[in-house]
């Protein structure tokens, strides 16, 4: 039992370093990156007909993740940096409202996601038909109607068995628990299991396995219109030249073959290379996004059913210090996931830094 204890000191040294050193280096940067990111979609060159519906989501995006991650930090540094620790929440209801809106939004996430890498899909596959997707704004009600399901489904949070006032007979001091009254026995069931299985299907598979095929798809397209891009712009290097020389030589009343009719085609060309670039950008933030997220679904479970068995063995126990240690580092990643889209759209899409150039000009 003693020689338990320097490692579960260590432990929670390792926790509150990480709760008081990581959230600071991310906020700013997450601040920064998502409020950049927002600027250049707003900027006219993606305002197109192929970007401009993309573009709208991106933005939701950035403001999404912020809102998501000031709910987060604010909350770990009140709980940190306050004497006595106290929470973003003081009452109970203050305790519903937050978990109700902080899992919508994190929810909304993946599904923000999903309508991004859905609405490039239909416009590198299906794009014969994305006119009409984009002009009925078809995208938006889908993601409106996904907003109200998953609203719904978190309506469990502002259940009056969800969240209560707790008092510490050591020292007579009175705490808000955010979570399930120990007594609520069926609600405590349903937000262990029920929850966590609408979560892990409907949350992360879905999505997950959705946005996996669409990429696929999308990038199976993006290699076919590369090569093609490549054969076209080589060929056109190799015949221009020769018809240039052949109509000066045969009349020089007919013009030449490899000068503006060549620049055009290689400039619609590289237009075409350099969409793809962004289609790839918006692919990997989809990607980011669901391999850092679905580790807090599948935490989620657990932690749940940990719940359980404390609530049901150990009257109501604290947490013990591996499920803390595991809290901290889930919630890590979703503070990066929250600030990738600046940093892959900047590192993946010539496009993205072209218009970042044009904002500080």
């Amino acid at each position: 039992m003693n020689s338990s204890l320097p490692a579960e000191r260590h432990i929670t040294l390792i926790i509150h370093l990480t709760n008081s050193i990581f959230p600071l280096l991310i906020l700013p940067l997450a601040t920064i990156g998502n409020s950049l990111c927002f600027l250049v979609f707003c900027r006219p060159k993606f305002q197109k007909r192929l970007t401009r519906t993309s573009s709208v989501c991106v933005r939701v995006l950035c403001i999404n993740d912020l809102i998501l991650l000031y709910l987060f930090i604010i909350d770990i540094f009140l709980k940190v940096y306050m004497k006595p620790p106290i929470r973003i929440y003081s009452t109970p209801t203050g305790c519903r409202l937050y978990k109700c809106i902080r899992y919508s939004i994190l929810d909304f996430s993946a599904y923000i996601q999903l309508g991004l890498t859905t609405d490039r899909f239909i416009c590198c596959v299906y794009h014969t038909y994305y006119s009409r997707w984009r002009k009925r704004n078809y995208l938006f009600y889908l993601l409106g109607i996904a907003f109200v399901c998953i609203f719904a489904k978190n309506s469990s949070f502002l259940s009056p068995s969800y969240g209560y006032y707790s008092i510490n007979t050591s020292n007579n001091h009175t705490t808000v628990k955010c979570s399930v009254k120990i007594k609520a026995i069926y609600f405590t069931m349903y937000m262990a299991y029920g929850q966590s299985l609408i979560d892990m299907v409907f949350i992360t598979c879905i999505p997950f396995f959705l946005i996996l095929y669409f990429n696929s798809r999308i990038l199976r397209q993006v290699v076919r219109l590369r090569t093609e891009c490549w054969s076209t712009f080589t060929r056109i290097m190799h015949i221009a030249p020769a018809r240039s020389e052949s109509s000066f030589s045969l009349s020089t009343n007919i013009p030449a073959y490899g000068t503006a009719n060549t620049t055009v085609i290689i400039t619609a060309h590289r237009a075409r290379h350099r969409r793809l670039h962004l289609t790839f950008a918006l692919g990997c933030i989809s990607f980011i996004f669901m391999f850092s997220t679905a580790p807090y679904k599948i935490f989620k479970i657990i932690e749940r059913h940990d719940k359980v068995i404390r609530d049901q063995h150990k009257h109501g126990a604290q947490k013990s210090i591996h499920i803390l240690l595991a809290e901290v580092i889930i919630d890590c990643f979703v503070y990066l996931s929250c600030s990738t889209p600046f940093f892959v759209c900047f590192a993946t899409s010539s496009i993205f830094r072209d218009e970042l150039r044009r904002v500080f000009q």
